[in-house]
């Protein structure tokens, strides 16, 4: 399908990202925590990574910024690129380049430099907004209160056009409706079942071309941009998890990858040992009657080594690629972005998956067990 390719394709050009300001590793700011600020008159002269739950960007920011958390707040200027993903973002300021955003809210009312990728359940752009370029989104709702300076390519369900769009517009969508104060300097060619709807008071300065969905499926624009949303949002918010790992266990991290590159053959081993016996150990708990609390409290920890068996196996893939490296940081970026990227390719996403499960969970059981075993060792 021609938006697997598009997809395909943006996920190559982002590990071609990451390889590239892996080269600029020593001209960055890392911070993690559950609250990051950049003070209003504080300046960072680098590229920022930021993880945490709440993130706030008020200062200056002279080069790009990478942040993943729940809220994310970017009230300053930000001489660079933005990438972000979480549940609620606001960007207020000035973004000099472009932005690309996932999160399940996201509200646009400074100034974007050059175009915006967005992905998001409901999407604002204010009406102080300015997006000199472009936009993609992939959203449930979209409000176009701004001002959008070439084209809108969305799929989405409702989209309303309050502002001004400086050409076209191109999507599928279910409801479009162009404002009293809405206009559009070019065409609008859409997929729908319903018509447009234009206010009084509301222009289009081009032709409108509305093409019917063919058996009840609405055209490959929405689920590309949807996909590509989707994509952003959790590339990010796996991202985040990794980094926040890496940031607060990193002598584990370097540890039980040293592990599991020497014997490799026995971390699988434990790996598929460990999911096979304890499901079927937290099964017979729960038939026991009484040690179902040991069961409710074996899977909970269960589920713990499913969710950060990913970036143990992302940063052990970092290892491979960056021998020399004594960046833990960077070992998991690299590691668990190209990780994270090879899950959306068809087929080979299953079992890049599988893979990573399985190794990341020997390695989680393997430091386990010598843990364990080390006060004893310490008695004797």
């Amino acid at each position: 399908m021609k938006y697997i390719k598009v997809i395909t394709l943006s996920l190559s050009l982002v590990i071609l990202s990451v390889l590239a300001f892996v080269g600029v590793a020593n001209a960055s700011n890392f911070k993690s925590g559950d609250t990051i600020t950049v003070a209003a008159n504080e300046t960072i002269n680098s590229m920022l990574f930021a993880a945490g739950n709440n993130i706030d960007i008020a200062g200056t920011v002279n080069g790009d910024v990478y942040c993943a958390g729940q809220t994310i707040t970017i009230s300053g200027t930000v001489n660079g690129d933005v990438f972000c993903g979480g549940r609620t973002i606001v960007v207020s300021g000035k973004v000099d380049g472009s932005v690309r955003l996932g999160g399940q809210t996201v509200t646009l009312s400074g100034t974007i430099g050059n175009s915006a990728t967005i992905g998001a359940q409901d999407l604002v752009i204010d009406k102080n907004a300015v997006i000199s370029r472009d936009l993609l989104g992939g959203s449930q709702n979209v409000t176009i209160g701004g001002v959008i300076g070439r084209d809108i390519v969305s799929g989405s369900q409702n989209l309303t056009i309050n502002g001004k769009v400086g050409r076209n517009i191109d999507g599928g969508v279910q409801t479009l409706t162009v404002g009293s104060t809405g206009r559009v300097g070019g065409n609008v060619k859409y997929i729908s079942a319903t018509d447009l709807t234009v206010s009084t008071g509301g222009k289009i300065a081009g032709t409108v071309t509305r093409t019917a969905p063919k058996n009840n499926q609405t055209s490959t624009v929405a689920p590309m941009a949807l996909a590509l949303g989707w994509f952003i949002y959790v590339f990010f918010a796996a991202l985040a998890l990794a980094l926040i790992l890496v940031a607060l266990f990193p002598r584990v991290l370097i540890e039980v990858s040293a592990k599991a590159i020497k014997a490799p053959g026995q971390t699988t081993l434990i790996g598929i040992a460990g999911m096979v016996l304890i499901p079927m150990s937290i099964v017979i708990l729960m038939f026991t009657g009484i040690g179902i609390p040991t069961a409710i409290l074996t899977l909970f920890a269960w589920f713990i080594i499913m969710i950060v068996s990913g970036p143990f196996a992302g940063y052990m893939l970092g290892r491979l690629l960056l021998p020399k490296s004594k960046q833990p940081v960077w070992i998991m970026l690299l590691g668990s972005a190209i990780l994270i990227v090879t899950y959306f390719i068809p087929f080979i996403g299953c079992l890049t998956m599988l893979a990573a499960y399985i190794f990341g969970t020997g390695m989680i059981l393997t430091q386990g067990k010598q843990l364990l075993l080390r006060p004893s060792t310490k008695k004797s």
